[in-house]
C-alpha cells in the first residue's frame, strides 16, 4: 500500500466487510497444539502482529491528516474537505477494530499487557481530537464506520470454519467473556432489541452458573437490561448488566456496585469471590465499568452533597464514605483506574444540582485520597483520567437519550447513610 500523501478514500462497504472477516479469521486461528492454550505460543504472536498492524494504520491516518496538503488545518474555508472526512472515517474503523482485538486472545492475559498498544491509540486520538472543530459533526460523519458489537459477535458465533468438524475442541465458540467484552464496546449502530438478544446469548453461555456475589442465576431479568420492576431498557447503552472477568465467574453490574460499599464484607479486593483468581480486567473493560460506577454512585454522592448543603457544614463521615467507595473501585480494578481518577470522572460525568457544593466536596475527597506527605501513594498520578475510547470521550448532551437515562430507574444499592456526628 502506498504511503504517499494522496487523496484519502474511505473504506467501501465491501472493504469494511473484508476487514471484519479478517478480524474473525484471527479469532479462529487454532492453538499451536491440542495441549497449548490459545493465548500462548505462535497463535498469540500472530494476534500481537495483527494488532500492531491495526494500530500502525491508526497512527498513519493521523500522521497523513496532519501532513496532507502542507499541513493546512482540517477546517477549510467553506466547510470540511472530502479528504478530511475520509481520513476521519478511516481512523474510526481501524481504531474500533483495534480496540476490540483483545478478545482475539481467547483466554486470560495480563491486565496491563497492552499498555503500550493502548497508549499509542490514545495518543493518536488526542492528536486527531485537537484538530476536530466539532465532535458532534465528527460523530455524525463517522457513524457509518463504527463497528457494531452485535455484528462482530454474530460473525464469531456463526462463522466457525469448516475444518472445525475434524478438530472441534480446538475451535470453541465464543464464551461469555468474549461476548460480554464485545458488548462493552457497543455503539449506536447496535439496535436495542439486538443487544437484548445478545444478552440472552450471554446468559445461555452462563447457564448453570450463578453471580459471584448474590449467588442468583443469570437470566433475562437480572442480566439482559430488564431490572426487576422495570419494563424498559433503562440503563445507557454503555452500561452492561453483567461483567465477566477472565476467570469466567460473572457478576451482575449492580452486585459489583454492592461490593464497593464500605459496610459490606467485601472479600479480597480485585479478586474473584468464587475462585480467588484476580479479576484481570483489561482496557476493554475500563470504559463500561467507569460508566457503571458513575451511574450507580452519582445519585448517592448527590444525596450526601444535598444533605451537607442543607446542614450548612461538611460531614467528615460522609466524605470518608465517598472516598472509600472510590478507593474500593480502584482496588477492584487492580489499579487500572486510580481512586482519585474515579472521583474526578464521577464528578465530571454526573449531572449535579449544585456544582459549587460539589467543588467543595471534591477538594475534601481528593484530600482524603491523597497520601500523607512522605508516604508511598497507591494512586498513580500519571494514570489517564479520561476514557481511552474516542467515541465514549464525548460529553453527554443533556438532552440526549443516554443523558436522560441517568435519571432513569437505578437499582437501590442500599448504601449506608453517614454516621451522625455529635459535637
Amino acid at each position: 500500500r502506498s504511503r504517499s500523501a494522496t487523496r484519502a478514500q474511505a473504506p467501501t462497504a465491501e472493504e469494511q466487510e473484508d476487514m471484519l472477516a479478517d478480524f474473525a479469521r484471527h479469532f479462529w486461528f487454532p492453538p499451536d497444539s491440542p495441549d497449548s492454550p490459545p493465548w500462548q505460543g505462535e497463535r498469540c504472536a500472530r494476534i500481537v502482529r495483527y494488532r500492531s498492524v491495526l494500530v500502525t494504520e491508526v497512527e498513519h491516518v493521523v500522521a497523513q491528516s496532519s501532513n496532507f496538503d502542507g499541513g493546512r488545518p482540517y477546517f477549510e474555508l467553506g466547510g470540511l474537505s472530502k479528504d478530511t472526512v475520509a481520513r476521519w472515517q478511516q481512523f474510526t474503523i481501524y481504531d474500533e477494530i483495534a480496540r476490540m482485538s483483545d478478545v482475539l486472545f481467547r483466554g486470560p492475559i495480563e491486565p496491563r499487557h497492552a499498555d503500550e498498544f493502548d497508549m499509542r491509540l490514545h495518543d493518536a486520538w488526542r492528536r486527531l481530537r485537537a484538530t476536530i472543530p466539532d465532535l458532534a459533526e465528527f460523530a455524525a460523519l463517522t457513524s457509518d464506520f463504527r463497528v457494531s458489537a452485535v455484528r462482530v459477535a454474530m460473525m464469531l458465533e456463526t462463522a466457525r470454519p469448516a475444518e472445525a468438524a475434524s478438530v472441534d475442541g480446538r475451535y470453541e465458540l465464543p464464551d461469555a467473556r468474549t461476548l460480554s467484552s464485545l458488548l462493552s464496546l457497543r455503539c449506536e449502530k447496535d439496535d436495542i432489541e439486538e443487544l437484548l438478544e445478545l444478552y440472552r446469548l450471554v446468559c445461555q453461555k452462563l447457564q448453570g452458573t450463578t453471580c459471584a456475589w448474590c449467588r442468583e442465576a443469570f437470566n433475562e431479568s437480572s442480566a439482559s437490561g430488564l431490572f426487576d420492576g422495570s419494563d424498559q431498557f433503562v440503563f445507557p447503552a454503555t452500561v452492561p448488566k453483567v461483567f465477566v472477568p477472565q476467570c469466567g465467574h460473572a457478576i451482575h453490574t449492580v452486585c459489583f456496585g454492592s461490593q464497593l460499599i464500605p459496610t459490606e464484607d467485601p472479600g479480597p479486593r480485585g479478586d474473584c469471590r468464587v475462585c480467588g483468581m484476580p479479576y484481570a480486567w483489561t482496557s476493554i473493560d475500563v470504559d463500561p465499568m467507569i460508566n457503571a460506577f458513575c451511574l450507580l454512585f452519582g445519585p448517592y454522592v448527590e444525596k450526601r452533597a444535598q444533605d451537607m448543603n442543607a446542614a450548612g457544614q461538611l460531614s467528615e463521615s460522609a466524605l470518608i464514605s465517598i472516598a472509600e467507595v472510590c478507593l474500593s473501585f480502584s482496588r477492584e480494578m487492580s489499579g487500572l483506574v486510580s481512586a482519585s481518577s474515579a472521583w474526578l470522572l464521577l464528578a465530571r460525568r454526573h449531572t449535579w444540582t449544585d456544582r459549587e457544593v460539589l467543588e467543595v466536596i471534591g477538594e475534601e475527597v481528593l484530600r482524603l485520597l491523597s497520601p500523607a506527605p512522605g508516604s508511598p501513594s497507591q494512586d498513580d498520578p500519571e494514570r489517564i483520567l479520561e476514557p481511552l475510547s474516542p467515541m465514549n470521550a464525548q460529553e453527554l448532551d443533556p438532552g440526549s437519550p443516554e443523558a436522560e437515562a441517568q435519571d432513569a430507574f437505578v437499582p437501590d444499592l442500599a448504601l449506608p447513610p453517614p454516621i451522625e456526628e455529635h459535637s
